[in-house]
C-alpha cells in the first residue's frame, strides 16, 4: 500500500515558503488535502490560491500561527481535521557568536525547532496509532550531525530532531506509522535571511529536496539526506570521526 493515498489529509508547518511550500505543491499534485500552518497569513493565502488554481479537487486550509506560542491553542484547531500525515517543517536558525546572540531568539528557536515539533509529533503519533496508519516527516539539517560554531543553538536543535525522529521510527513502525528525518543541506529558501547570514550560490532547490524526500518517505526510509556531499558529511561524522578527531578538526577550522 502506498504511503500517501488520495483524499488523505497532510499537515505542514512552515507551509508558507521554502521547503514547506514546495511540499504543499507536490502533495497537492498527488490529490491529498492540506492544512498549512505558518506565521504569515498573506503568504499562506498566496500558496493556497496557487494550489487551488491548479487542483480544485482538494481542500486547502490555512492557519496563521506562531509556533513559539502555546502550541496547545493550535492543536485545538487542528483537531477539526482528520490528519493522516504530519510534516514538521517549521524552524529557523541564527548565525553568529553564541554570546552575541539574543537570548529571546534562542528561546523562540528552541520553542519552534524542538518544543512545537515534539508536542505535534506526540499528539499525532497517538492519533496515527489509533488509525493504524500515517506518518511523520521531521525536517532536521546536516547541521545536526556535527557541532558547528556560530550555529551552536540551531545545530543543537537539529541534532535533537534527528535523534527524536530515529527513536520514533523504531517505536512506531510496529503500528504501521512511519517516521522519517529529512536532513537537507543549504537550500534555496528564506532561511538565510532570517538566520542573519548571506545566501550561498551553492544551494539545492527546495523542489529537488522535496521530490527526493517524498520518494524516500514512500519507501519507508528512516533518514533522507539530499545531495552527495551532504551524505558524505554524514558518513564521515557518524562512521569515521571520533570525538577526539572532531575536536581537533574544529580547532583547525575555527
Amino acid at each position: 500500500m502506498p504511503r500517501f493515498q488520495k483524499g488523505e489529509w497532510v499537515l505542514i508547518t512552515g507551509g508558507s515558503s521554502g521547503i514547506g511550500e514546495e511540499f504543499a505543491y507536490k502533495i497537492a499534485e498527488m490529490g491529498l488535502n492540506l492544512v498549512l500552518v505558518g506565521r504569515s497569513e498573506q503568504r499562506l493565502e498566496s500558496v493556497k490560491r496557487k494550489i487551488e488554481n491548479v487542483n480544485k479537487n482538494i481542500r486547502v486550509e490555512t492557519l496563521s500561527f506562531d509556533l513559539s506560542n502555546d502550541i496547545e491553542d493550535l492543536i485545538k484547531k487542528l483537531d477539526n481535521y482528520p490528519i493522516d500525515h504530519l510534516i514538521n517543517n517549521a524552524g529557523f536558525g541564527w548565525y553568529g557568536e553564541f554570546v552575541n546572540g539574543n537570548k529571546e531568539i534562542y528561546k523562540n528557536m528552541i520553542s519552534v525547532n524542538i518544543k512545537a515539533l515534539t508536542i505535534l509529533s506526540y499528539h499525532f503519533s497517538k492519533k496515527f496509532i489509533e488509525k493504524g496508519k500515517g506518518g511523520i516527516i521531521n525536517v532536521a539539517s546536516v547541521a545536526g550531525f556535527f557541532p558547528i560554531p556560530h550555529f551552536a543553538v540551531y545545530g543543537a536543535t537539529k541534532a535533537y530532531v534527528y535523534s527524536l525522529s530515529y527513536a520514533l521510527w523504531a517505536e512506531l513502525k510496529k503500528h504501521n506509522v512511519h517516521v522519517m528525518c529529512l536532513a537537507p543541506g543549504k537550500t534555496k529558501t528564506r532561511f538565510f535571511e532570517r538566520a542573519n547570514m548571506q545566501n550561498s550560490d551553492k544551494t539545492m532547490s527546495a523542489k529537488k529536496v522535496v521530490e527526493g524526500a517524498l520518494k524516500a518517505y514512500s519507501k519507508n526510509k528512516p533518514l533522507y539526506i539530499p545531495g552527495f556531499s551532504n551524505k558524505l558529511s554524514y558518513l564521515l561524522v557518524r562512521k569515521i570521526f571520533s570525538d577526539k578527531s572532531i575536536s581537533k578538526l574544529l580547532e583547525k577550522i575555527f
